[in-house]
């Protein structure tokens, strides 16, 4: 999980080791989060990382930003205020300030990370279908705007209910045809894939979506 030393040449480079890094603080943070009451909100599963990535930060990497929870998208032009109302808000954000940038409109670019429980219905609430339609969804979409001037973004999938390889199947099935289908190798509580994008409504168009899942049933 630590940053890498040295010097960066591009901007591709620099979001890699950003990317990398906050990848690589979930991960570990996932494999240590617990919860007991598996019927909470995801919104309280989400905050549930919060100490846990001051904790990680603090002991292994001090100059590391841990991730915020649930801030707005920030407008970095005045084209981009709205007049006061709020913008959506990922669940987290890790801004990466672009030294390469040609203008301030590109200055501050975030890592946009959505959260989504996975398994069994509740009730009426499709889990699974709500992990596509309000998730990966959002990284294309001119109300959300997730993923905006990023190259990639994280989705986090909560495991509550039913077998990994079935929610898969029904993750996959809700997919939009366009969309490349997940694939994971379910033999660890932290599992991860990636997804190539072509966006439509969010610029930049080519987009890589990474997909980490954790099985909270253990």
């Amino acid at each position: 999980m630590a940053r890498k030393k040295g010097y960066i040449k591009t901007f591709s480079s620099l979001w890699t080791a950003h990317e990398n890094l906050y990848c690589s603080l979930f991960y570990e943070a996932l494999k240590l989060l617990e919860i007991t009451d598996l019927a909470k909100n995801e919104n309280a599963i989400s905050e549930a990382l919060c100490p846990i990535f001051n904790d990680l930060c603090f002991k292994h990497c001090r100059d590391v930003t841990p991730p915020m929870w649930e801030v707005p998208n920030q407008p970095s032009t005045n084209d981009e205020l709205k007049g006061g109302k709020k913008s959506p808000k990922p669940d987290f954000s890790c801004n990466l300030i672009n030294p390469f940038a040609n203008g301030s409109d590109m200055y501050q670019i975030p890592f946009h990370i959505e959260c989504k429980k996975l398994g069994e219905k509740v009730g009426s609430w499709n889990l699974n279908k709500n992990y596509v339609n309000n998730g990966i969804n959002r990284f294309d979409s001119n109300k959300h705007e997730y993923g905006k001037k990023a190259i990639s973004g994280l989705m986090v999938g909560y495991i509550v209910s039913m077998e990994p390889i079935a929610i898969l199947e029904e993750v996959n099935g809700h997919l939009p045809e366009q969309l490349q289908k997940l694939t994971f190798v379910f033999v660890e509580k932290v599992v991860s894939c990636e997804q190539s994008i072509i966006r439509k409504e969010v610029n930049p168009k080519d987009f890589k979506l990474i997909h980490i899942w954790v099985n909270l049933k253990n």
